[in-house]
């Protein structure tokens, strides 16, 4: 009984040492995803289309047809 409760003991704070570096992993990741788009901001990637949103989070949108005449109009 006593190595029962030792081993499971044991596999409590293998579990939580496990739990507490997974945490501290993706605490990692988010930290360095944040300096990448700081940087990305930086250098003109994210222009703002509106106060919540910017244009990286917008969809692209095909250009209209010329129209037939040419005159360079956009077709109706």
């Amino acid at each position: 009984m006593r190595q029962l409760l030792t081993l499971l003991s044991v596999a409590g704070v293998a579990y939580g040492a496990c739990g507490i570096s997974m945490y501290m992993k993706s605490k990692r990741i988010k930290r360095l995803q944040k300096r990448k788009l700081e940087v990305w901001e930086g250098e003109g990637g994210a222009v703002p289309v509106e106060p919540t949103r910017t244009a990286a989070q917008v969809s692209p949108r095909r250009k209209p047809k010329l129209s037939p005449k040419g005159d360079g109009q956009p077709a109706r």
